[in-house]
């Protein structure tokens, strides 16, 4: 499973630590960072040279990673314009959405009454946050299940795959699969 991690400048600065457990956990767990960006953004933070960031390719990066992920961690324990907007994106794709902050942060009541299907509140601080994080995955791991939608097709497209489904003796289904594979492959993030 693919994860996008989100923070903010003051988490990245003052919870490095954290930050590096979320990631061994998604590691050990057997998933993968969309990106790992906390090391180049760590090394630019060091730099204090902030006119050298590309803010245009940032955004549009961490809007791909979004949505190229299946779930999102989003360390919340400082409030930020930036991460709240990426939380939005991920609702907004249906992503499921952990929403991460230190139990001794300052307490901010619209983070707390996000009621959502696609996102869930945790604190860490009394409760391990590797606890926290692997629970998550666990919850929303589908590798082991097969997903099932409705596919509406024309005529010609239906024609194909039952012509190809004679020829082949793979299911619709299956050519279908391969077909979308095959453009993941290609397109590889």
């Amino acid at each position: 499973m693919r994860v996008h991690l989100i923070t903010s400048r003051e988490s990245l600065v003052n919870n490095e630590h954290v930050l590096r457990a979320i990631m061994k956990t998604i590691d050990d767990q057997k998933h993968t960072l969309a990106s790992d960006w906390i090391g180049e953004a760590l090394e630019w933070l060091r730099s204090n040279d902030y006119s050298a960031a590309d803010w245009k390719r940032i955004y549009k990066e961490s809007l791909e990673r979004i949505a190229a992920s299946d779930v999102v961690v989003a360390e919340v324990s400082y409030e930020n314009f930036g991460v709240g907007y990426q939380i939005a994106a991920a609702v907004q794709q249906k992503k499921p959405v952990l929403l991460l902050r230190s139990d001794s942060a300052d307490k901010n009541v619209f983070v707390r009454g996000v009621e959502d299907g696609w996102v869930k509140y945790a604190e860490y601080g009394k409760i391990p946050v590797e606890e926290i994080i692997s629970d998550f995955l666990a919850e929303n791991d589908i590798t082991t299940k097969d997903m099932r939608f409705n596919f509406f097709i024309d005529r010609p497209i239906y024609n194909y795959l039952r012509w190809s489904a004679l020829k082949t003796g793979k299911t619709k289904a299956e050519i279908l699969r391969e077909l979308v594979q095959h453009e993941i492959d290609k397109k590889e993030l």
